[in-house]
């Protein structure tokens, strides 16, 4: 497997934790992921494999939007504003009302100043400044600007000690969820702090897509392609089809109205990376000039493989 795949990343586990599970399942040493997730949080994490993969990272990811689903308690705080930290809880005379959580909500969507948690990889006079928290070290951290393009409350449980909100996010990258619980319960005038956290989408990739680590290990995987150039009308449809049936493959091969060619292919890990190796080429009279792949968890399945 090279190049850009999506992936899941499992709560307890860190990011690297990802990435070194698929250096040995690959026996690749050079890979690289875009968008740390937190242990406590999951979702999509995508992945750039071998010298390819990890130089495209910045291409596929560079400006993209994402997506969470964040889940806040209320009437407590956290040291790293998270359920990870130390938790402290908040005498609350009066909880606030669904009107006002959604008031409040719509005071944070488009650009805002926030201030990056103590507890995170963000530099400090050249030190990750969670290194420094640890050590019990003042830190003064400058605010800087982020952007919510979208908040959605998608529940609110109101009772005591702790109530709970869960809120979907539309964010810019740079932005800190856990910032954003923390900052909300100051506004609340109750407290606040991130208890659970799922990115469900960056860019264009979503969680329906990532691949988990079960997925992984059942070959239940499927190879996105899309090539542009002199790649109609030389038999790459059946040049495709030839070597899916010679490696056991399902998928399509399709003509695209824009000139391209469209191929999905399921398989396992090998099967699908020496695939990619042939239609990268393509036949003796096809001329490959743009491609467009990734690997993601396989989705409507097909039984063979199919020309259109």
């Amino acid at each position: 497997m090279k190049g850009i795949a999506v992936f899941y990343k499992p709560k307890g586990w860190s990011s690297y934790d990802v990435i070194r599970f698929l250096k040995k399942e690959l026996k690749e040493k050079k890979i690289g992921h875009g968008g740390t997730l937190d242990p406590l949080a999951e979702g999509v994490l995508i992945i750039g494999i071998g010298k390819e993969g990890t130089k495209k990272l910045t291409e596929f990811l560079k400006g993209k939007e994402k997506e969470y689903i964040a889940t806040i308690a209320l009437g407590a705080i956290s040291d790293t504003y998270d359920a990870e930290g130390k938790i402290t809880s908040l005498e609350v005379k009066e909880l606030p009302k669904e009107d006002k959580i959604r008031e409040c909500l719509k005071k944070f969507e488009g650009k805002i100043l926030q201030k990056p948690p103590a507890f995170s990889a963000i530099k400090v006079s050249g030190v990750p400044a969670y290194k420094l928290a640890r050590k019990g070290k003042d830190i003064k951290i400058q605010p800087k600007e982020v952007e919510i393009l979208r908040i959605e409350l998608l529940d609110y449980q109101l009772k005591k000690p702790e109530s709970i909100l869960k809120v979907k996010l539309l964010v810019k990258s740079g932005f800190y969820v856990r910032s954003f619980a923390n900052d909300l319960g100051k506004m609340l005038k109750t407290g606040g702090y991130l208890k659970e956290l799922v990115r469900t989408k960056v860019g264009n990739f979503t969680i329906q897509e990532a691949i988990t680590l079960e997925d992984f290990k059942k070959g239940n995987l499927e190879l996105y392609f899309k090539a542009y150039g002199r790649v109609q009308g030389v038999g790459f449809r059946f040049f495709a089809q030839k070597w899916a049936s010679l490696l056991g493959i399902n998928g399509k091969a399709e003509n695209l109205e824009d000139g391209s060619i469209e191929i999905i292919a399921q398989g396992g890990e090998e099967k699908l990376q020496r695939f990619l190796d042939k239609i990268l080429v393509g036949p003796t009279f096809a001329k490959v000039e743009k491609v467009f792949y990734y690997f993601r968890k396989s989705q409507d399945p097909f039984l063979d493989f199919r020309i259109y």
